[in-house]
C-alpha cells in the first residue's frame, strides 16, 4: 500500500499550521432528552473514543438505550446498556500533494485499542449545546422555543488532515414515538484553495447490543466475544442490511433473557425480561448527488471490468452507497485505508449480472432489481461472524473550494428488528457464513414475537424469541412504533417530512430526500413540567411542579391538554407506578396562590434512592416523555441537634431480599445512619478498634447510606462494628454498634 503519512506542502501545509493554532481540547457533549443517549465529541467521534472491549465511563454514554441503566446488582458494577464499542467518520482526498486521509473516530491500532485522533485526523474547532425545550428549568415556558425545531442540538466542528472542514449538527426528540432516534446532518466544507477530488466519505459505526445483556449472560462485553470467540464463544449478533430504508443494523439472537430477575423485570411498567432487546444500527436519511464525480472525473481502477458493470447512472455518476463493509473490531490505518483508496480494487462488489438478478427474483423482490443494480451489495457473507464493525461509504466525490458537501444520517434502535408480523419481509444478511456461500442473501425478519426457523442459523437452528406474545412491552417502548424498523420509518417522517410510511413495501430514496431536514409536520405532546422533590419531617417526599404547561400552545399540538400523571421508580428502569392522576387546578394538591402542585409520595422510605418524574397527557391519551426524570435520596430534614443515631437495618442481613439499587450501590449491601445533623463526621470501626471507614455527611438530610466498603474499598467482613459520629458545628458525638452478617 502507498504511504498514508499525512505529508502536506503549500496552500494544504498553511491551512493545517492555522487550523492547529485555532484548535480547541477535545471536548464533548450528551444527548439525553429522549431515550437514546449518545455522547458527541468535537473530534468526529461518537459514544467513546474506539475500543473493541473495555467499559464505558460513567456520565458519557455510548448509544445508550434505555437510559440512565447504569445498575448495582449483587456487588457487581454494569454501567449499562450502552450500544457501541465507538463510532466517527473517515475521509479521503486527492490533494495536489497526493492521497490523504482523515480517521476521525473508530481507528484502533492492530489490538482494537484506541489511538489519539486529536492533533492526528481531528483539529477540533467547537461544540455546543442548545436546549430548544418548551419549558425551562424554573418551570416557566421557553419564550424562545421553536416547534419547527429538534429540543436538544449539539453542534460540533472540526478540521482534517484533508483539508476538509466538517460540521456536524445532531438532533433529538423526546416525542414518544419519536424518541429512540437520533438525526446527525453533516456539512463536509472544502476550506483549502485546490479542488479536492475522490472524495470518499464513510460513517464508521460499531454495534454491541446491550453491554448489560453481555455482561450479565457472558461476564463480558467485547467485540471479540460478539463475533464468536472466547471467552464468550456465542457468535450470536446477526448484522443486516434493510436495503428499502438503507438501514444497516445488528440484533441478537433472542434478546438474551435475564438468567436470574425475568419473570421480575418482565412485569408490567418493568424493564423488560431480555437483556439485549435492542435492534441498533445506521440508516442514511440523504446524500449529496449534485458532487458525485463523473466517470471521466475519478482516477477509481476497477481491476476486474466487470466491477463496473451497470454501477453508472444515467449522468454517468456512480450509483450509491458505494461500500457496505462489515468488519471485525481491528480497524487499523493500513487496514481500512485501502477501502478508500481510488487505485486499489473496491472492497465490496456491487450488485451485477444474471445470478444476482436471479437472487432478487427469486429470494428478494424482482420490482427493486432496477434501483439495485450496479449498487453495493455489502459483506453479504460476514453477517454472523464479522457483525459489529459497519462501514457505510460513498465515493467519487469531487469539492472546488469553499464548497460544501451535505449528508444526513440518524442512529436508530428498537425494540428488536421486526414487528409482529414481519416475517413476511426480508432484508440482507441474518445468517451464518455457510449461508452467503450456498447463495442465500436474503433472509426473513424476525421479532420478539415468534421464533423462525430457516437454514444457515448456525448450531441453535433458531432466531428471534416468544417473549412479547407472552409478557407486555417494557415502559419505554411506546406502540406501535416497536421495532427498529418502526423507528427508521419515524425518522424519515420527522427528516423528509413526507406522511410516515412503511418502507418494507416502499423504497426509500436518500437522493431524493431534502439537504436539510425540514421538521415541522410532526403532530407534538403537551411537554412534561419542570419538578423538584423535597424531603419533609415525616420523610415522605413531596414532588413539585408548576401549572405553566397547561398555558403551552402550538399550532401543532396534537390535542387539548387533560391531565398529569405521576409516577415513582425504585431505578429509572422501573418498575414505574402511578402515584395519582392529577387533573387541572385538582383541589386535592394544587395551590392557587403558589400556581404549583404538590403530591406526597405514601410509599416513601428515608434511605431509599427513588427515581420521579411527572407527565402530561392529552385528551387523546398523547403522553409527553419522561423528560423531568429526577432521582432523589429519600431523606428527613436534618436534626437540629445530634441525639441519639441509630443504624437501620441492624443487623444487616445481606440475604434480606431487599431489591433495587441507587447511584451509589446496591441496597443490598447498604445500612444507613440516621438521626444525623446537617454537617458531621462518621469514623466506623471494627471490633478491635481498627478504623474501617470516615464519612463526611454535609447535607439537609436526616440519613446517610454506607456501602460496606472500607477506606480500601473492599467488602467488611461479617461482624460487630461501633461508630462515633461528630456534630461539626457544637462537636458534640453520639455512640453506638451495629451487626453485618453475610
Amino acid at each position: 500500500m502507498r504511504s498514508m503519512k499525512y505529508i502536506a506542502c503549500g496552500v494544504l501545509l498553511c491551512y493545517l499550521a492555522v487550523a492547529q493554532v485555532a484548535a480547541q481540547e477535545r471536548q464533548w457533549q450528551v444527548h439525553r432528552r429522549g431515550l437514546l443517549h449518545q455522547t458527541v465529541f468535537n473530534t468526529g467521534e461518537l459514544g467513546r473514543p474506539y475500543s473493541a472491549g473495555g467499559t464505558v465511563p460513567e456520565g458519557r454514554p455510548s448509544l445508550e438505550w434505555p437510559p440512565n441503566s447504569r445498575l448495582i446488582l449483587e456487588r457487581r458494577n454494569y454501567p449499562g446498556h450502552h450500544n457501541s464499542f465507538g463510532s466517527g467518520i473517515w475521509l479521503a482526498a486527492t490533494t495536489p500533494s497526493g492521497r490523504q486521509y482523515a480517521f476521525c473516530g473508530a481507528v484502533s491500532n492492530t489490538s482494537g485499542e484506541p489511538v489519539p485522533v486529536v492533533g492526528v485526523y481531528s483539529f477540533p474547532l467547537e461544540i455546543r449545546r442548545i436546549e430548544n425545550y418548551p419549558v425551562l428549568a424554573s418551570g416557566e415556558l421557553n419564550p424562545a422555543y421553536n416547534p419547527d425545531e429538534a429540543e436538544e442540538i449539539i453542534i460540533s466542528r472540526w478540521d482534517t488532515p484533508v483539508g476538509i472542514r466538517v460540521t456536524r449538527t445532531s438532533r433529538a426528540w423526546s416525542y414518544p414515538g419519536y424518541d429512540s432516534f437520533i438525526i446527525y446532518e453533516y456539512e463536509f466544507q472544502n476550506v483549502t484553495l485546490d479542488t479536492l477530488k475522490d472524495v470518499f466519505i464513510t460513517f464508521a459505526e460499531t454495534f454491541g447490543p446491550s453491554m448489560f445483556g453481555w455482561q450479565r449472560n457472558f461476564g463480558v462485553w467485547s467485540e471479540a466475544s460478539l463475533r464468536g470467540q472466547p471467552p464468550a464463544g456465542t457468535g450470536d449478533v446477526f448484522a443486516r442490511f434493510d436495503l428499502k430504508r438503507w438501514l444497516s443494523y445488528v440484533h441478537t439472537r433472542d434478546g438474551f433473557p435475564e438468567p436470574f430477575y425475568f419473570e421480575q423485570w418482565a412485569q408490567p411498567g418493568d424493564r423488560g425480561g431480555l437483556n439485549a432487546p435492542q435492534a441498533v444500527g445506521l440508516m442514511v436519511l440523504h446524500y449529496d448527488y449534485e458532487h458525485l464525480a463523473t466517470r471521466n472525473q475519478t482516477q477509481q481502477v476497477f481491476l476486474v471490468p466487470a466491477d463496473s458493470a451497470g454501477m453508472w447512472d444515467e449522468n454517468g455518476k456512480a450509483k450509491q452507497p458505494f461500500m457496505l463493509r462489515y468488519e471485525n473490531g481491528n480497524l487499523y490505518e493500513t487496514k481500512i485505508g485501502p477501502w478508500m483508496d481510488p487505485l486499489l480494487r473496491r472492497k465490496t462488489a456491487i450488485w451485477q449480472g444474471a445470478d444476482d438478478s436471479t437472487r432478487f427474483a427469486t429470494q428478494f423482490e424482482p420490482d427493486l432489481w432496477p434501483y439495485w443494480k450496479g449498487r453495493t451489495k455489502g459483506s453479504t457473507n460476514l453477517s454472523w461472524w464479522q457483525p459489529v464493525v459497519h462501514a457505510l461509504g460513498f465515493f467519487p466525490y469531487i469539492l472546488p473550494p469553499g464548497e460544501t458537501i451535505r449528508f444526513a444520517v440518524a442512529e436508530v434502535v428498537g425494540y428488536g428488528p421486526g414487528q409482529k408480523g414481519d416475517k413476511i419481509y426480508k432484508d440482507l444478511g441474518g445468517r451464518v457464513r455457510a449461508g452467503a456461500d450456498a447463495g442465500e442473501y436474503f433472509s426473513p425478519v424476525p421479532s420478539w414475537y415468534e421464533q423462525l426457523a430457516y437454514p444457515h442459523l448456525g448450531s441453535k437452528g433458531f432466531i428471534g424469541s416468544t417473549y412479547l406474545s407472552e409478557h407486555p412491552l417494557p415502559w419505554y417502548v411506546t406502540p406501535p412504533v416497536i421495532s427498529i424498523r418502526d423507528v427508521a420509518d419515524r425518522a424519515i417522517e420527522l427528516y423528509t417530512g413526507r406522511p410516515l410510511a412503511k418502507y418494507d413495501t416502499l423504497q426509500y430514496d436518500p437522493a431524493t430526500a431534502p439537504p436539510r431536514g425540514r421538521y415541522n409536520t410532526i403532530p407534538i405532546p403537551f411537554p412534561a413540567p419542570a419538578i423538584r422533590v423535597e424531603n419533609t419531617q415525616s420523610g415522605a417526599n413531596r414532588i413539585i411542579w408548576g401549572n405553566q404547561v397547561e398555558r403551552f400552545t402550538s399550532p401543532r399540538l396534537r390535542a387539548p391538554f387533560s391531565h398529569y400523571e405521576v409516577l415513582r421508580a425504585p431505578h429509572p428502569l422501573g418498575p414505574w407506578k402511578v402515584i395519582d392522576e392529577v387533573e387541572p387546578e385538582d383541589p386535592r394538591y394544587f395551590n392557587p396562590e403558589t400556581g404549583e402542585y404538590a403530591i406526597l409520595d405514601p410509599d416513601s422510605r428515608p434511605g431509599e434512592t427513588v427515581a420521579y418524574a411527572v407527565v402530561s397527557v392529552d385528551e387523546a391519551g398523547g403522553r409527553s416523555g419522561m423528560t423531568n426524570l429526577t432521582i432523589h435520596e429519600t431523606q428527613a430534614p436534618a436534626a437540629q441537634r445530634l441525639g441519639k443515631v441509630y443504624v437501620i437495618p441492624n443487623p444487616l442481613i445481606v440475604s434480606s431480599g431487599l431489591t433495587g439499587s441507587d447511584p451509589r450501590g446496591d441496597i443490598l449491601d447498604r445500612i444507613q445512619f440516621v438521626g444525623l445533623t446537617r454537617r458531621c463526621t462518621i469514623r466506623i470501626y471494627s471490633y478491635t478498634g481498627q478504623l474501617v471507614r470516615v464519612i463526611e455527611h454535609n447535607q439537609d438530610a436526616f440519613g446517610e447510606p454506607w456501602y460496606q466498603l472500607s477506606i480500601n474499598n473492599q467488602i467488611v467482613a461479617s461482624g460487630v462494628y461501633f461508630f462515633v459520629v461528630e456534630d461539626h458545628e457544637t462537636g458534640e458525638r453520639a455512640t453506638g454498634k451495629f451487626v453485618v452478617i453475610h
